[in-house]
């Protein structure tokens, strides 16, 4: 099952880097690697980092309810798992995430699961709201338009589903009994466990002003993500985009490397930045220089900082997958 994920991941990479790649002129495209002014990766590196500072920050909210949790701990696991995730095939740095923080804070690893998943959903949450701002104040296309609210409905209907669960959990808890009945005792017995852990954890939603704060802090992360973003325009020499416009092309980007693809979102990354571009009248060969070493940035920030953090805290990757092959689904 591991080895046909990892391949069918390669094999959506594959498809979408043959779009990309499709009718690129590569003179073009070594020239523009060579105009490239690097003195801009500093800023777009600086920014990337306090993209995770808040993420971890964030992150604190979703615990808040079970205990306090240090800000190295949530860092550190943070960085690992996204790390993992630019290095390891199926998102598995998500599970990874879910046994560093549990591990180092004695928290159930499906509960630290169930914050992640909730954390997918303010993600999106706030970045549909950041899409409906630049919407209101840059004139789309109506294909554009539709894709937003494509995007809308999605999210609306994840968000009620987990308040569905977490408002009527007991019914949600009888449910699962029921079906986990006719299971072989271990299996149904593990999978009611799981779901207690995960339920519990939807507990954040209790909390109005922990949702306020998530929510804020959602929305101060995606801007400052794109701020990275808009520093490397001026890098490949796109002056004339506005931060709209790197606030458009991080949206397009996030709901792309959401699709299973290779470690690190290989070419589903660099589709989507390209697209993003070409709405704004960006050629193809700027658009896939501009998403390469955009990429490049953006996975080399977490492989390196995690990786420390995985050296200091003596955690190997076999390890991690022993004790996370449990959890997968």
């Amino acid at each position: 099952m591991k080895n046909k994920k990892f391949w069918i991941g390669i094999g959506i990479s594959v498809i979408f880097l043959y779009f990309a790649l499709k009718s690129i002129e590569i003179e073009k495209v070594l020239k523009a690697f060579e105009e490239i002014n690097y003195i801009y990766l500093f800023p777009v590196i600086f920014f990337t980092i306090l993209t995770y500072v808040v993420r971890a920050w964030r992150w604190r909210y979703f615990f808040r309810h079970v205990k306090p949790i240090r800000f190295s701990s949530l860092f550190s696991a943070t960085m690992i798992g996204f790390m993992a995730n630019n290095i390891l095939p199926a998102r598995i740095g998500e599970l990874v995430r879910a046994y560093c923080i549990g591990k180092k804070e004695n928290i159930s690893k499906s509960m630290s699961f169930a914050t992640i998943v909730l954390e997918r959903i303010f993600d999106g949450f706030s970045l549909l709201f950041l899409f409906v701002i630049t919407l209101i104040l840059y004139p789309f296309p109506e294909e554009v338009r539709k894709i937003g609210y494509l995007f809308a409905v999605v999210y609306l209907v994840a968000a009620g589903i987990l308040i569905s669960i977490k408002v009527w959990s007991g019914q949600a808890m009888k449910i699962i009994n029921f079906l986990c009945s006719s299971l072989p005792k271990p299996v149904g017995t593990a999978i009611t466990g799981y779901t207690h852990s995960f339920i519990s954890g939807l507990d954040v939603l209790k909390n109005g002003w922990d949702v306020f704060y998530i929510l804020l802090y959602s929305i101060l992360m995606w801007t400052i993500s794109a701020i990275s973003f808009y520093f490397m325009f001026p890098g490949c020499h796109l002056d004339q985009l506005s931060f709209l416009a790197a606030l458009f092309v991080l949206i397009v980007v996030a709901i792309g490397i959401a699709i299973p693809a290779a470690p690190g979102a290989v070419g589903t990354f660099q589709y989507f930045a390209m697209l993003g571009l070409a709405v704004f009248g960006i050629d193809k060969n700027t658009g896939l220089t501009f998403s390469i070493i955009l990429h490049i940035t953006q996975m080399a920030v977490p492989i390196f900082i995690g990786w420390i953090y995985l050296c200091k805290e003596q955690i190997s990757f076999g390890e991690m997958e022993g004790k996370i092959k449990n959890y997968e689904l």
